[in-house]
């Protein structure tokens, strides 16, 4: 009898701990660790006009107030307009974001600190948000399918005006990730799609193209690849370089994100080495060929005409 209470207030001692330390150190949530957010943002300030073109992602995680945060980084280039001229960047961090009860919290310095964007509203419901500037409310909710997956998408009021038009759950804004919903002065951002690992999961339908590649250098760790011809119509080749003795694997993406090509190889030497891709039942268009080595990942982007 004795020994069943011990073990009862063992038990019990132990919920009360797992219970005190998962207030005092909360976890950033289900937030893809891959997710990547591609953006644009047009803007001038008086001196010139500038588009900053990047993508967002996520490397490493802090703490802060006992609560744990993904920290955000972002690489790309900047153009100016009137001298032509472009100016590089990789790996400039960004902030921090965390998401607890379907809610997505940030610190960086786009918004400030606080409530990013609340995926549990409902329609007439207020938007509060470090990036709502203005009185922006929900007019209407419904889903698309993503991934596999249905989330749930929040049209704004604010679209009306030519800001953002909506809000999509678990991804974030079509302005883009910190990016304001309402009125940013002389600044108009854009996110052309959300992708994970190098795999667009949504492209806005406003988007050109899912550029994953800008900024693409830093991924270029050791393994230098081309093709050529790009663009071609009927077969490319895809030229590599490996320093080291490793397994390969090629894949290729079309812009929905599916899989259109694979190849691997083990133990493959130092040295040049070559795939010959050849998509004749594939339509035209934009198509993302990815290395994953022992050296790294690099990217490449091929234009079937």
């Amino acid at each position: 009898m004795e020994q069943g209470i011990r073990i009862r207030r063992v038990i019990l001692l132990w919920l009360l701990l797992s219970t005190a330390l998962s207030l005092q150190s909360q976890s950033a949530g289900d937030i893809d660790t891959l997710s990547q957010w591609r953006v644009d943002i047009s803007w001038t300030d008086g001196y010139g006009i500038y588009d900053d073109c990047f993508k967002f992602y996520i490397s490493g995680t802090e703490i802060k107030d006992s609560l744990v945060y993904y920290k955000v980084y972002k690489s790309g280039y900047q153009y100016e307009f009137w001298s032509a001229t472009y100016s590089f960047y990789q790996n400039q961090y960004v902030g921090l974001l965390r998401e607890q009860d379907n809610k997505w919290y940030s610190e960086n310095y786009y918004s400030g600190n606080g409530l990013l964007i609340d995926f549990t509203l409902e329609v007439g419901d207020t938007v509060i948000s470090t990036t709502a500037w203005d009185d922006i409310t929900v007019t209407n909710i419904d889903t698309i399918l993503i991934d596999n997956e249905f989330k749930k998408r929040f049209h704004l009021s604010c679209a009306q005006s030519g800001y953002t038009q909506y809000i999509i759950e678990d991804i974030g804004s079509s302005s883009g990730l910190f990016q304001p919903l309402s009125n940013w002065f002389e600044h108009i951002p854009f996110m052309h799609c959300y992708a994970i690992d190098f795999i667009p999961l949504w492209i806005n339908p406003g988007a050109f193209e899912c550029d994953l590649a800008v900024g693409i250098n830093e991924y270029k760790t050791g393994t230098d690849i081309t093709t050529y011809p790009n663009p071609f119509t009927t077969s490319t080749t895809i030229e590599y370089e490996l320093y080291t003795i490793c397994n390969i694997q090629y894949t290729v993406y079309n812009m929905m994100g599916d899989v259109v090509f694979y190849s691997q190889e083990n133990m493959l030497p130092p040295g040049r080495h070559k795939i010959t891709w050849s998509p004749g039942h594939l339509p035209a268009g934009l198509y993302y060929g990815v290395l994953r080595s022992g050296e790294g990942v690099s990217v490449v982007k091929m234009l079937k005409q």
